[in-house]
């Protein structure tokens, strides 16, 4: 795991003084070692985190065995001792490292070598002959990679704070910055970040880039599946078998280390599966990092202590944090820095105490459950296309008793049924409530919105709302916090859900399958029921990481009393409203959390001098 950073211009100084600055910024995504390539086209740098090959043979920039090409590569490729079997028999590789399994495969196959490749990744290689260079992000984006562009070159990084200019006040994307505010949704608008002029490179693609180009446009190597309904397969005892392989074979192969790894364990079904998995198959050490607020009624301890019990291993070495002395102030300004964007609540601070832990235990490499709910169907608004299959194929018993059992109220089930009868409807009400939720904003902010770019999938089918919480309104921010946490103590996280495999194979099931006697991601709980115990198997309540924040907002009243006064993006009635919620004491989870939001776009415009 790494940082990269390249100018790709025509002035050699400007790229020189553009990739030593890179590689000062992005000194904490890889202490271990850096290096720098410079010729009057291109400016290659890189900061290195040791995983695999840990001596000088890992170096980066590195060049192919024939000379002609040069990378910078930050990831994880998980089968590329394989892909050297397969693909490299004769080649004389001078270590272990996947960069260099990268370079060579590149050398041979070009970008086809990408359907191959089990991983992450983020990378440029330049080509000396044709003057050119090739870009590619994996299929989920675990890995960042911001582009920019300025004058006639072009620039990227692994985070934002190179590409900003000297003295510069950034301008401000304003439907990011909406979107944010009205819905509490980030990161879902493609390749638009919350800096107007700082685009992301999109995941899943891949494109060569020459001089004179004034604009990059991604290649799809990957995307979801999309299979007819009609030809997916019922979850079987065979399917079952073949979906627990692929489990298994997903998490082992990130064990792939020179380094300890460790786990998050939040007592929910995914990290406990792969806690299981993990102690049932992998014989070194195991840390374990978790974080509870003890004692309240979302105190998860119970559940943790019940995967560390059932399998009683010597090599589990546990860390827990109590959440329950946190407070905003003096957290937000430092994970402002990290995160380089405002974000959704403080459950990604308590992630990242998560990460000093791991830091302090000297532990590089960090697996967690991220892309489980994701891919399984595993949050509400997702329940509602599964019961719709199961009305329309007249499974209404199923049904009627997983509405029962999910306890979800009356206006879900109307959404459900409506959603079901009247799909078009339920779209337009969806569209028109997400319209009347700006109107807490200021006017002058809501004419700059761009619509065009928000993409709202009508829930009228199993791929559409796979397709919206996959490269929407979920995994795009998971992978960025997870990211920019972790790289901030110099730590590869790593999420064995979100293996191409799994999404591949999952898609051939047939939704109906995802939800049976009120559990979500049923399909899930029963292929890995031998990973865990029975508390956690019928656990039907969803918490994560959970982060007092009423609490803590209120520990520090002065301070956000004095950041809402100086908020500038919210109509000075609901302001007013919210400042009296919050003096009287009288603030439910949704208020809250529009405070915190305030807090999040006030401390982020302050930090990176926005303009206002």
């Amino acid at each position: 795991m790494c940082g990269i950073a390249c100018y790709f211009g025509n002035n050699k100084d400007d790229g020189l003084k553009f990739g030593n600055n890179a590689r000062s910024l992005l000194q904490h995504r890889g202490p271990d070692d850096n290096g720098i390539y410079n010729d009057d086209n291109v400016t290659l740098a890189h900061t290195r985190l040791s995983i695999l090959e840990l001596s000088a043979l890992g170096h980066q920039p590195m060049v192919s065995s024939c000379g002609r090409y040069v990378i910078a590569y930050n990831g994880e490729i998980y089968n590329h001792l394989e892909l050297r079997k397969k693909y490299l028999q004769k080649h004389v590789f001078r270590g272990h490292s996947d960069t260099e399994t990268i370079i060579e495969l590149f050398r041979v196959q070009k970008e086809k070598m990408l359907a191959d490749m089990v991983g992450m990744w983020a990378l440029i290689i330049y080509d000396k002959e044709e003057k050119k260079i090739f870009i590619s992000r994996s299929r989920f984006g675990q890995k960042p990679l911001y582009v920019r562009r300025n004058g006639n070159s072009w620039l990227f990084s692994s985070e934002i704070k190179p590409l900003l200019l000297e003295n510069e006040h950034p301008a401000y994307d304003a439907t990011a910055l909406v979107e944010y505010m009205a819905l509490g949704n980030y990161g879902h608008l493609g390749v638009h970040t919350f800096f107007k002029y700082i685009h992301h490179f999109p995941e899943g693609s891949y494109c060569w880039l020459g001089h004179g180009q004034n604009s990059i446009e991604g290649i799809k190597f990957w995307e979801l599946p999309d299979i007819n309904e009609k030809d997916k397969i019922p979850f079987d005892k065979s399917v079952q078998k073949g979906l627990h392989d692929c489990i298994v074979e997903a998490v082992l192969s990130q064990t792939l280390s020179d380094v300890p790894i460790g786990i998050t364990l939040s007592g929910g079904v995914d990290s406990s599966i792969i806690a299981g998995i993990l102690a049932t198959y992998y014989d070194k050490d195991i840390h374990i990092f978790t974080a509870q607020s003890l004692n309240s009624k979302y105190d998860e301890t119970i559940y943790v202590d019940a995967i560390i019990n059932k399998f009683n291993k010597n090599n589990f070495i546990v860390h827990r944090k109590n959440l329950k002395g946190l407070t905003i102030k003096d957290n937000l300004n430092k994970y402002i820095e990290i995160q380089e964007e405002p974000f959704g609540d403080p459950s990604i601070i308590a992630h990242g105490f998560l990460m000093e832990m791991a830091a302090n235990a000297n532990i590089k490499v960090i697996l967690n459950g991220q892309g489980a709910d994701e891919l399984f169907f595993g949050y509400n608004n997702m329940l509602r296309i599964i019961l719709s299959k199961q009305l329309s194929s007249m499974q209404l018993h199923k049904a009627y008793d997983n509405l029962t059992l999910l306890k979800l109220g009356n206006k879900y089930l109307l959404k459900t049924l409506l959603g079901y009868i009247f799909p078009s409807l339920a779209y337009n009400l969806r569209t028109k409530s997400r319209i009347k939720r700006r109107g807490i904003l200021e006017p002058v902010l809501l004419k700059q919105v761009n619509n065009d770019i928000i993409n709202i999938y009508k829930y009228n089918t199993t791929n559409n709302v796979w397709r919206e919480s996959m490269y929407g309104v979920h995994i795009p921010h998971l992978v960025h916090y997870d990211d920019r946490n972790a790289m901030a103590y110099s730590i590869e996280g790593r999420m064995p859900f979100l293996d191409h495999r799994i999404a591949e194979y999952v898609a051939r099931i047939r939704p109906d399958e995802f939800l049976k006697n009120g559990l979500r991601k049923y399909i899930l709980r029963e292929t890995c029921k031998e990973y865990i115990p029975d508390i956690i198997y019928n656990r039907t309540d969803k918490i994560g990481f959970y982060t007092p924040l009423i609490s803590a907002l209120k520990k520090d009243k002065a301070w956000v009393k004095e950041q809402l006064a100086i908020t500038k993006v919210l109509n000075k009635s609901y302001n007013h409203e919210l400042l009296n919620k919050f003096e009287l004491n009288n603030m439910n989870m949704e208020d809250a959390l529009a405070i915190w939001k305030c807090l999040s776009l006030n401390i982020w415009m302050e930090k990176y001098n926005i303009e206002n």
